[in-house]
């Protein structure tokens, strides 16, 4: 049995993809590591499936391209699972640049804690543009850190609290775990009407089996923001489709007054923060209050589409 069985899922991401098997390449590994690569191409209309075909004619990488081709990155995950031969499946993205430690850090962390089937590395952002001067990753102003793709709890090692559940973009977990655990929910995530929150049921439900997570710093991984992702526009659509999406995969029918299936609290915040943004004339704070306003619209969203998502 291998080491480490590293699972991507990728969709035309041609451009981007040699970034991430350098990055792969330039890992530091001790003699005896065995890995692979299993790099799920998910229905791709670039020349994703070509830039692949030729990494994999270099020789430096153990890769395998898997093929699924119907949409959907949640179904890619599960037909990768059913391929993977190591001891530790490590989840993360095609648009990442993994640190030369990365992944030689959560074999040790593996090794070094036999009764711990969960393990959670450190993310940076890697910024591929000029920051805009409103966007701030610290402070009474920072973005969410799912926006700025943002995990880090430290340079030490250590246990993760309970009500911490972190997401896929770099994130192992044993074999016998993941077994125990079951499928990714296909109907969740990128490729389908839900585009978030795969990772975070799938990682929620190994919390609610018992689950622990080791947070290993050294297993660091840069996460690279477009400029397309730089913007108030991406900001705000990432808040309203997040809280839609919650909902919809997680929210239970609302108890209490409601109005067309909504809470009417969430209509009368939608109303006031819609009001104080308007009239908040400090750039800073107006942006909060947008950002809010379209937390709860995808709320209401999410809501008024939850009994016909249910009824599917």
């Amino acid at each position: 049995m291998l080491n480490a069985s590293v699972i991507i899922s990728t969709r035309n991401r041609a451009q981007i993809l040699p970034r991430l098997f350098d990055a792969l390449a330039g890992m530091r590994l001790t003699a005896d590591v065995r890995w692979e690569l299993l790099l799920i191409d998910n229905g791709s209309t670039d020349d994703t499936a070509q830039v692949i075909a030729d990494e994999i004619s270099t020789g430096r990488l153990p890769l395998q391209m898997l093929s699924e081709p119907i949409p959907g990155k949640s179904r890619a995950l599960n037909r990768a699972i059913r391929e993977a031969r190591g001891k530790l499946l490590v989840f993360t993205d095609d648009d990442v640049e993994p640190s030369p430690a990365w992944l030689q850090a959560y074999i040790d962390a593996a090794a070094q804690h036999p009764e711990i089937d969960g393990f959670a590395g450190k993310v940076l952002p890697k910024w591929l543009g000029k920051i805009p001067d409103w966007l701030h990753t610290e402070g009474p102003f920072s973005l969410p850190r799912g926006i700025t793709n943002t995990r880090d709890f430290g340079d030490n090692e250590s246990l993760l609290a309970n009500d911490v559940i972190p997401g896929g973009v770099n994130t192992a977990l044993r074999s016998a775990a993941a077994a125990r655990n079951g499928w990714f929910r296909e109907d969740l995530g990128p490729g389908t009407t839900i585009p978030f929150t795969e990772d975070t049921d799938y990682m929620r439900r190994y919390r609610e089996g018992g689950g622990t997570f080791w947070y290993v710093p050294n297993a660091l991984l840069f996460h690279c923001n477009v400029p397309e992702r730089m913007t108030k526009g991406y900001v705000r659509h990432w808040m309203y489709e997040v809280a839609r999406c919650q909902v919809l995969a997680f929210g239970k029918k609302p108890a209490g007054k409601c109005l067309a299936g909504v809470p009417l609290y969430l209509w009368r915040q939608w109303i006031a923060r819609g009001l104080r943004s308007c009239l908040e004339p400090r750039p800073d704070q107006r942006l909060q209050l947008q950002m809010k306003r379209c937390f709860t619209a995808g709320e209401i969203c999410g809501y008024r589409q939850l009994q016909a998502f249910r009824d599917r």
